[in-house]
Formats: structure tokens, C-alpha cells, sequence
């Protein structure tokens, strides 16, 4: 079979039914990024009342997720409603952070106030910073975007199968998730008990990598991680690309991947609130927020650790996460770089394969999620563990973007809620 590298789209302007994120306000089409260099000025001071506007104007959303345009609410009393202590919002314009703020506090309960340099666990937006960093071993030649991992993966191997007979799992497949793997260790949520193999504050993941992508005996994921489709034909979100990924990267550099991250991204960029390293540095410990689960309690040892770094093991804060995203984008327009060039910010934000049924995004990219089109094109990633969720939104064209994180995992659509309010201050071409 043949390979099918890219798959292009486009779709006609419509809106969504219901969602289960965004319902009915997303311009939905997808085309190819347009590429040409965006000229910047200068990023107005935002005001107190423009700020103020974001935090008394969140868009409500019912059980259903349908946002409830006509109504406004505060962002405290949104907060107490999903039970969620804590919340940080980094937000960008013109290709700037134009401020950042936290609310609330870092334990249910407690005082001690969420701040701009609070960190939180930002889930599987982890794989966005993890696929720019091994990006950078592709523009070095140390790996090829789309040759078989299988020359440079030396601590473990993918099984062969009659999926792999012709096209083979290459870089760029695991990181746009088109490899075909299925694994025993993605399809759970936080309604679900917390798998044994995530530790507590303060301990090191007990489990390696290898150990659950084989299954191992004693090991709490559902099944070995093999390849369940021809690589390259369909997209399936497995954070076993990410757990091989975080393979590749260390046989190739002889690196932890934690520090590969430090030297390659969080350190050049100045990201100083962020880390891949479990347990977390005991400085950072210090402003980290408490994870809370579904009920609203906080997860036993506070904050949880776990095995796979590359798809899920980040904590950050939104300033950060923005410092990240305005680096992409700036590399994708052209600007001096510091971690990307542009030729591989391009690739980042370049569709590979179409998304099905996912109300928030119609394509994967490199890392990102793509949506919509041209002047509209934004890229999108959530995240979400047993105690926070987050989401990051960006729109390369007008350099316009935010970043929200919350320490519960009832923190869903709150995030999706204040997401809305920005959008509509900002003027994002979000429809509602």
C-alpha cells in the first residue's frame, strides 16, 4: 500500500451539532497553513477592564456541553459551581503574552493563592513541547522524520505484524499519531480508579516505559501495545507514540528525557516554571498545585507522578506554556528562532491526516491539533489527568491565543467556559 504521508482536506464553513468540549461555535474547515510571513505591532497594554470583562463574561455550559451564548457569568462563582480551587490563564496577543493571572488556591481549602508562576500538570499537552524538542534531533540529522524508528529504537521493538509488511512506524506517525499502535494504557479517564503504576508526590514512577508498552506481569494496563493498522492510513491517539518517543529520544541522545527537555526547550526559552523531572524539583514542589479528583478532595500524595514523561509528565504554568506557543508561532512566520526553524514549525502546523468526529479539532499536525482554515487556521491541545485539565488554543495568523489550566479534574468544561470569554473579548473567529 502506499504511503499516505499527508492527508488534505477542506470543508465547506459550517457550524458543529452539540459537542462534548465546544459545542456549535467552532468555524470548522481545514486546509493547509498558509505560509506567508505575518508582520506584528505592537501588543496594546491590556486593560483592568478588559480583564475584568474575561472574568465576569465566561460562557456557560450546560451537562450537555452546549455553550449558552445570551448569558454571562463570574469566573468565582464558575469556579465553585465545577468544585474547581484553583485556575491559571496565560493570555496572548499580537504574538505577546498580554497577561497572565491565577485564581484561587492551590489546595481546596486552603489560603495559599494560586499566582502566574503557579505550576500545573498539564497532561497530554506535554506532547506538543515533547514533539518540538525532537524536532530539533531531525534538523541535526540524528533522526529522519519519515524512516523506520525501528534503526534508532534500540531499548525496545515494535513488533512486526501484517500492518508493518509495507509501511513501517516512522517519527513522523507517532508524533502526528498515525502509527496504527493501540495500547493498553490510553483508553482511561479520571472516572476511572487511579492505574497503580502512578505514584505519589515525592516518589519516582516505579514502572518502566518497556513494562507497559509489553503489558508485564503485574503491570495495571489493559494489554500490550502493538501495531492495530497500517502505519500512515489512520489516525489513533495512543500515548504509546509518546512512551516510544520518549524511547527513541534517550537511545539517540543517551540523555533522560527530562533533561533533554531542560536543554532543549524549557531552558532556552526560559520556561524557569516548568519541569519533565518526577518527582518534581523540591523548589518547584513548593508553588505546584494540588491535583483534586471528582469528588473534589485532594489526590492521595497530592500531586501524582507518571511513567510516561514525553506524553503526560510536564508541569508548567500558562506564562510558560504561552512562552512556548509565541516561540512556535513566531518560527512558523519567519522570526529568529531559538528552539524551531521555521521549516520544521511548518511541519508542526501542517496537516497530516484528518481527525474524525472530534468536535475541537479536524487534523492532526505535529504535536498539535489543527482546526479551521487560512486567516483562521488555530492549533489546539487539552489536557487532562486524574486531578487537573488544561487546554491550549492558538491562532498562528494574528498571533492571538491562551492558555488555562486547572488543578481538579472537574475542571472539564470550566476551562472550555473561560475559553469562550476570552474569545469574544479577543475577537477570535469563534462563531457562536
Amino acid at each position: 500500500m502506499a504511503s499516505i504521508r499527508k492527508a488534505r482536506y477542506a470543508r465547506r464553513f459550517r457550524g458543529l451539532p452539540a459537542l462534548a468540549a465546544l459545542t456549535a461555535l467552532l468555524v470548522l474547515c481545514c486546509a493547509e497553513p498558509q505560509q506567508e510571513a505575518a508582520v506584528a505591532a505592537p501588543a496594546p497594554r491590556p486593560s483592568a477592564g478588559l480583564i475584568a470583562q474575561v472574568e465576569s463574561g465566561l460562557v456557560p455550559m450546560t451537562g450537555a456541553a452546549e455553550p449558552q451564548w445570551d448569558q454571562r457569568a463570574m469566573l468565582a462563582d464558575r469556579m465553585r459551581h465545577y468544585v474547581v480551587p484553583g485556575v491559571g490563564v496565560a493570555v496572548i496577543d499580537n504574538f505577546e503574552i498580554a497577561w497572565s493571572r491565577g485564581y484561587g488556591t492551590l489546595r481546596a481549602g486552603g489560603d495559599e493563592p494560586v499566582t502566574p508562576e503557579t505550576l500545573f500538570h498539564a497532561g497530554s499537552i506535554a506532547k506538543c513541547l515533547s514533539a518540538a524538542a525532537t524536532l530539533t534531533l531531525v534538523e541535526e540529522n540524528r533522526l529522519a522524520l519519515d524512516r523506520d524508528i525501528g534503526a534508532n529504537l534500540r531499548s525496545w521493538r515494535i513488533p512486526d505484524s501484517d500492518f508493518t509488511r509495507e509501511e513501517k512506524v516512522t517519527l513522523r506517525r507517532l508524533l502526528s499519531h498515525t502509527g496504527g499502535l493501540e495500547d493498553g494504557f490510553t483508553n482511561r479517564s479520571s472516572g476511572d480508579s487511579v492505574p497503580d503504576y502512578f505514584t505519589p508526590e515525592g516518589g519516582a514512577p516505579s514502572v518502566s516505559l518497556v513494562q507497559l508498552l509489553e503489558a508485564a506481569p503485574g503491570v495495571d494496563v489493559d494489554g500490550p501495545t502493538r501495531v492495530a493498522a497500517v502505519p500512515g492510513t489512520r489516525y489513533r491517539y495512543a500515548n504509546a507514540d509518546y512512551a516510544i518517543l520518549e524511547l527513541l529520544v534517550q537511545d539517540v541522545t543517551g540523555q533522560p528525557f527530562a533533561r533533554f527537555m531542560n536543554e532543549t526547550v524549557l531552558g532556552p526559552l526560559g520556561m524557569s516554571s516548568s519541569t519533565y523531572e518526577q518527582p518534581i524539583p523540591p523548589g518547584l514542589r513548593l508553588r505546584s498545585a494540588v491535583e483534586h479528583d471528582l469528588s473534589g478532595q485532594p489526590i492521595d500524595g497530592d500531586r501524582l507522578h507518571i511513567p510516561f514523561r514525553a506524553a503526560g509528565g510536564l508541569w508548567t504554568s500558562p506564562s510558560d506554556l504561552a512562552l512556548f506557543v509565541i516561540e512556535v508561532l513566531d518560527a512558523h512566520r519567519g522570526e529568529p528562532e531559538r528552539v524551531l526553524s521555521r521549516s520544521m514549525a511548518m511541519e508542526m502546523l501542517e496537516s497530516q491526516i484528518e481527525i474524525e468526529n472530534n468536535p475541537v479539532a479536524q487534523a492532526a499536525g505535529v504535536g498539535f491539533q489543527l482546526g479551521a482554515a487560512g486567516e483562521d487556521l488555530y492549533i489546539v491541545h487539552t489536557g487532562g489527568t486524574w486531578g487537573s485539565t488544561s487546554i491550549l488554543w492558538a491562532y498562528p495568523k494574528s498571533g492571538k491565543g491562551a492558555i488555562i489550566m486547572t488543578n481538579s479534574a472537574t475542571g472539564s468544561l470550566l476551562r472550555f467556559e473561560i475559553l469562550l470569554a476570552i474569545a469574544r473579548e479577543y475577537g477570535w473567529p469563534i462563531e457562536p
